[in-house]
């Protein structure tokens, strides 16, 4: 018996993705950064949290399509 389920490559691709941004977003380099007065890393965690369920909802919606 399997423990983990088969990825369709869509959504290994958005997982993939997401680990990257949110590596990326974490950088110390970030936080001495600021941009409008707010540090960087503020910026890229809210954009953490506005794309990572969007890309989700898209990547399922994409799937629901098909089938």
């Amino acid at each position: 018996m399997k423990a983990f389920f088969s990825m369709r490559r869509e959504e290994a691709g958005a997982l993939l993705f997401l680990i990257g941004f949110s590596a990326l977003s974490f950088l110390p380099v970030w936080r001495r950064v600021e941009v409008g007065g707010i540090a960087a890393f503020g910026w890229l965690m809210m954009a953490l949290m506005l794309v990572s369920p969007v890309l989700t909802l898209l990547v399922f919606l994409r799937d629901e399509r098909k089938e």
